[in-house]
């Protein structure tokens, strides 16, 4: 049923439609309102004939009385004539009560009636409507006795019910009324509904006039023609419609217009891609195919990283795209493959597009394939910067290094070395073999200087045959850089001095070399080139094969240092080494334990200090089995102590260094130590800086927390230098911190070390922890420790460190 309605109104235009609406609801209206209009009449009509036929009934049954009394039908004659002579009365009857009709006259039969409920209880009244049919109602009311004289007793008179009279009438009246009542209504309704439909009729046409102007103009446009527009007219809305459809037409075309300029825009020579919000790619352009390889079916529905060479990390593109979210835009210079495998460079271009809802909707790559300029770049840039031979750095990058390594070194406080490097000879070699092998030596020079190098370190072909190696990230300290500098100098040499294999000839060749370093350096550029070339011809001077340090007195110590060196590695196997011990007391002067320190008892230097010898041991990695030694020497040392009863209760403190304690295996090492010796682990105190505890604050807890397990002991030496133990100092499994000397020596002159020295103490005593002070040597820092709460003192007021048997002879004298 919808959908023929649907059918059979799209046959017809909107006017049509309209008026066929407007139509059929003006005829149901004046339908609806005549049927009503007529119901209600009929209604009061019915209500007002009923009640007549009622009032005549009353009037016939009292003037019928006394003809039922005497039974006399000529009595009662008159009054049925009267009654029938009213409009709408078809039949009258009187009867007894015995049901003798005493007169009858017209149509009074109702056996055809519907009998009507009876509405009275007790005596009958006043007439009622007895029953009724289609065609008549049938009226009827009792007739009783005139009511006797009053009694003379007050007593009331009982009338007698002396029959009955029943009046017929027609409802033709009523038909006719509401025959009538009908039409007229229904020509007036008819008459309303016809001027309606005409003022309808005429704001439909003048409705649909501009409407259909408009469809009009939507349909043309719909066909692709442009410029077109609709008149403004009709009602206001509708005006407002057309006005609206100028508009859009404006915007449409505006955005045509700019359509056909993107597309001429998209077919350039640059690779262009958009893609959706999720990187999907949906359009490209024919430059896109021509550049990467990919036909437009490869593209759509994939995503850029479809070109991805791999060559940027993933690093880069998050940056890439944490500038896109923040710009809205990115360009750079990115490496892509092509759909061969070939791996080429383009400037890319993302651009994201942003809708009304502040969201992305698109981004739009564009890319340019710049190889043959990269080729061209570098062509230019090896020729500005690369010696064509060697393929080495030349002098003017090098000099450019330099530049930015000084003022690295100055920034990051770290040193940095010029070696200076000239070829034995190759004057000669030039001159009787020609320039030929002179070129394939250099060559090969370059080679083995390149496998020499650290990453980092620059390498330049100087000129000729010269070369410079630049070093960065030395040392600070002008000592050690200096033997960081000489190592790998002395590796240059060794590596030049190998024969070479020249056109199938052998060459033996080597080299001279000039080093100079520079720290916090802050003169000109050329002066380091002056300094290591004078220290390169003060190397050939020497007898070649050589290098010289540009400072003599650089060069003295490095000699020495190295003498120092093979010394200390020979200490430990001829058993030259020592162990001092320095006591540490309570503040009764009881002597509870003492710190164990390394001597060198050198064979021919004598007594030579640990600051000379230790920091070396720490470079070289020899402090490890010296370490080792220590640490097991003291441990024996202590299961000596345990038979004699005034030495059992003595406790030895150990220095670790640095190195010792980053052993993987150090827990280790201790443990098989403790039970190789067999000591009780309590007598032993291991010895830590703050610099080796927060170099890595995690394993070293780790490491503490099991050697405490097992019953080792530790004191964090040197406490109050650091700057940043004091955050981990809850953390770290400490039994003791020592104050050091350089806050013990300034007790009574330097107001703000005192202060220090008291803020250890009392941190101490609060986290559980005993404290030392080391460097003690006069009564009054001893006063002022106590004083403070420091109750265990080692240094020079009480003793000196000395070898064993003076400890023991002291340990005797107690």
């Amino acid at each position: 049923m919808k959908n023929s309605l649907k059918a059979f109104f799209g046959k017809y235009s909107f006017q049509r439609q309209l008026g066929f609406a407007v139509a059929l609801g003006i005829i149901f209206l004046a339908l609806s309102s005549s049927i009503a209009g007529s119901w209600q009449v009929n209604e009061r009509v019915r209500h007002n004939l009923i009640e007549q036929g009622q009032r005549i009934t009353e009037n016939l049954a009292r003037q019928s009385a006394l003809a039922l009394v005497y039974s006399s039908a000529d009595n009662a004659a008159e009054a049925v004539r009267a009654t029938m002579a009213f409009p709408g009365v078809i039949g009258v009857e009187i009867r007894h009560t015995n049901g003798h009709v005493l007169l009858a006259q017209g149509d009074i039969d109702s056996s055809r009636m519907v009998a009507q409920s009876d509405q009275t209880d007790g005596l009958q009244a006043a007439a009622m409507l007895d029953a009724e049919s289609s065609k008549a109602w049938h009226f009827a009311a009792p007739v009783y006795s005139q009511p006797a004289a009053e009694s003379p007793f007050d007593e009331p008179a009982v009338p007698e019910l002396l029959g009955k009279v029943s009046v017929v009438m027609s409802k033709a009246a009523l038909a006719r009324t509401t025959s009538d009542i009908f039409l007229t209504n229904l020509a007036t309704s008819v008459s309303f509904a016809l001027v309606f439909l005409l003022l309808i009729r005429y704001l439909t046409r003048s409705m649909a006039r501009p409407l259909n102007q408009l469809s009009a103009s939507m349909e043309r446009a719909q066909l692709g023609e442009s410029q077109v527009r609709a008149e403004p007219g009709g009602p206001k809305d509708i005006a407002e419609m057309a006005h609206a459809f100028n508009d859009m037409m404006v915007v449409q075309e505006e955005r045509e217009a700019a359509l056909r300029v993107a597309a001429i825009a998209f077919e350039t020579e640059e690779g262009m891609m958009v893609t959706d919000e999720n990187s999907v790619i949906i359009r490209v352009n024919h430059a896109f195919t021509r550049i990467t390889g990919y036909s437009v079916e490869d593209a759509l529905g994939s995503k850029p990283s479809m070109l991805s060479s791999d060559r940027q990390d993933h690093e880069f593109y998050e940056r890439m795209w944490e500038r896109l979210r923040k710009n809205n835009s990115w360009q750079g210079e990115i490496w892509n493959r092509r759909k061969n495998g070939e791996v080429y460079p383009e400037w890319l271009t993302i651009t994201a597009v942003i809708g009304k809802d502040g969201d992305v909707t698109n981004y739009v790559g564009t890319f340019v394939d710049f190889t043959e300029r990269k080729k061209a770049e570098n062509e230019i840039h090896l020729l500005a910067y690369y010696d064509p031979l060697s393929q080495l750095p030349n002098r003017r990058m090098l000099l450019d290094r330099l530049r930015q390594a000084v003022s690295t070194s100055v920034r990051n406080h770290t040193g940095g070395a010029l070696l200076f490097i000239d070829l034995d000879n190759f004057k000669t070699l030039n001159d009787t073999k020609g320039h030929g092998i002179g070129d394939l030596l250099l060559i090969e020079v370059s080679k083995r200087l390149q496998g020499c190098v650290r990453d980092g370190d620059t390498l330049a072909r100087f000129g000729g045959d010269e070369f410079v190696l630049l070093l960065e990230g030395l040392s600070a300290d002008r000592a050690h850089a200096a033997v960081q500098a000489r190592a790998v100098g002395e590796k240059v040499l060794e590596a030049l001095s190998q024969p070479y294999q020249l056109d199938g000839n052998e060459f033996h060749s080597s080299s001279s070399m000039g080093i100079t370093l520079f720290i916090d350096y802050k003169e000109k550029l050329d002066e380091l080139l002056k300094q290591a070339d004078t220290a390169m011809y003060e190397a050939k001077k020497s007898g070649r094969n050589t290098l010289r340090f540009f400072d003599p007195v650089m060069q003295e110590e490095l000699e020495a240092r190295a003498q120092l060196e093979v010394g200390l590695r020979e200490a430990l196997r001829k058993q030259e080494f020592r162990l001092y011990y320095q006591m540490q007391v309570n503040n009764a002067g009881c002597i509870l334990g003492a710190e164990v320190l390394l001597r060198w008892i050198h064979p021919e230097r004598g007594l030579i200090p640990p600051m000379q010898f230790i920091p070396l041991a720490e470079e070289t990695g020899l402090i490890l089995p010296i370490g080792t030694w220590v640490l097991e020497s003291a441990c024996q040392q202590l299961k000596q102590w345990e038979s004699q009863a005034h030495t059992c209760e003595l406790q030895l403190s150990v220095n670790v260094s640095g190195r010792q304690f980053r052993q993987a295996d150090f827990v280790e090492q201790v443990s098989e130590i403790i039970t190789r010796t067999a000591i009780d682990p309590l007598r032993l105190k291991l010895e830590l800086t703050e610099s080796i505890v927060l170099e890595d604050v995690a394993d070293t807890i780790a490491k503490m927390q099991a050697l405490r397990q097992i019953g080792v002991t530790f004191s964090m030496d040197d406490f109050g230098t650091g700057y940043s133990s004091l955050s981990y100092l809850t953390q770290l499994p400490l039994n003791q911190l020592k104050i050091d000397q350089s806050f013990v020596h300034h007790i009574g002159t330097k107001a703000s070390d005192s202060t220090i020295i008291q803020t250890i103490i009392g941190m101490a005593n609060n986290l559980g922890m005993e404290v030392i002070a080391e460097g003690v040597e006069t009564q009054e820092q001893c006063d002022f420790l106590e004083a403070n709460g420091c109750v265990l003192y080692q240094g020079y007021l009480f003793g000196k460190p000395v070898p064993l048997d003076e400890f023991s002879a002291l340990l005797c004298a107690e």
